[in-house]
């Protein structure tokens, strides 16, 4: 089954980024760790960014669809914080290699469209043309993104004051009014 082939490769992958950085993980190390061969893994991947760009991206579905089922903001927020804090050694050596652009990206995609699915379930008849709707994301979804990538947290005391410092920025700052009907 191709997925389970994909997910082989991506968790032989993580297993290798504990111990060496992005640049040095080769596809036949890949190959040969999965025991698969070569051609199966260019059956499945490009290359070795298109595994990273594959977890990324199923990650990001997961922890979008989780939020999007949770039962307030404070909770969608708190699942976010999770997942990050629980990848944050993996997303840091990613970070560190050169597609560092490439995931930050991935991670402000998440949290446009994240906030995209709030701005406009608060607001269905908001009139704000696509390019407003569009910056006004983008900055929230960056300041977002920062603040995970770059706050360092160690307890789950620091998880809450991160998801309560997320919440007032979001909903309860003079601006706050945005994002509720």
């Amino acid at each position: 089954m191709p997925a389970d082939v994909k997910q082989q490769i991506t968790d032989a992958l993580l297993q290798l980024l504990d111990k060496k950085s992005l640049e040095k993980i080769t596809v036949r190390e890949l190959a040969e760790l999965c025991g698969i061969s070569r051609q199966t893994f260019y059956y499945h991947f490009e290359d070795v960014f298109d595994v990273v760009d594959w977890w990324s991206r199923q990650s990001a579905e997961q922890m979008l669809r989780d939020s999007m089922r949770a039962q307030d903001e404070r909770e969608a927020l708190r699942i976010f914080v999770d997942r990050v804090t629980a990848n944050r050694g993996t997303l840091r050596r990613l970070l560190a290699s050169r597609w560092r652009e490439q995931m930050e990206r991935q991670l402000v995609d998440v949290f446009t469209t994240y906030l995209r699915y709030m701005l406009r379930s608060a607001h269905p008849h908001l009139a704000m043309s696509p390019s407003d709707e569009s910056a006004f994301l983008l900055f929230y979804a960056s300041g977002v993104s920062g603040l995970l990538i770059q706050r360092e947290i160690h307890t789950e005391a620091e998880k809450e004051i991160l998801v309560n410092q997320l919440y007032w920025l979001l909903f309860q700052d003079p601006w706050g009014h945005i994002w509720r009907a």
